[in-house]
């Protein structure tokens, strides 16, 4: 089976899915598919992972530069990549992620409270 993911960046415009499936090895297969150039280049970049990758955020090949390439701090990619392999590896548990469908961010400005 294989976990997937949507972001909807409203903030420019962009959308990608990621999907991520086990291996028989124990690493992970990412797929990302997008219809902004940059994160499709990440995509290109970030083809597997490990279950370390996924444990380790400081050392993470999701988060390395020369993985990221051109994505901004705020591209909510990379995030997806994490949520889709949590999913994968049952550290979070399908039952909840489709309880509650999604997680978003939302900006908050002082006039709106």
């Amino acid at each position: 089976m294989a976990s997937t993911v949507d972001v909807d960046m409203q903030s420019c415009d962009r959308k990608a899915r990621v999907t991520v499936s086990m291996r028989k090895d124990g690493d992970l297969d990412v797929s990302i598919e997008s219809n902004c150039d940059v994160v499709r280049g990440y995509g290109e970049r970030l083809k597997k992972i490990t279950a370390m990758d996924v444990y380790d955020f400081e050392n993470s090949i999701i988060n390395k530069n020369e993985i990221r390439g051109q994505l901004t701090t705020t591209c909510l990619v990379p995030i997806a990549v994490y949520n889709a392999a949590f999913l994968e590896m049952g550290m979070m548990t399908e039952s909840l992620a489709r309880k509650k469908g999604k997680n978003s961010i939302q900006f908050v400005f002082p006039d709106d409270t």
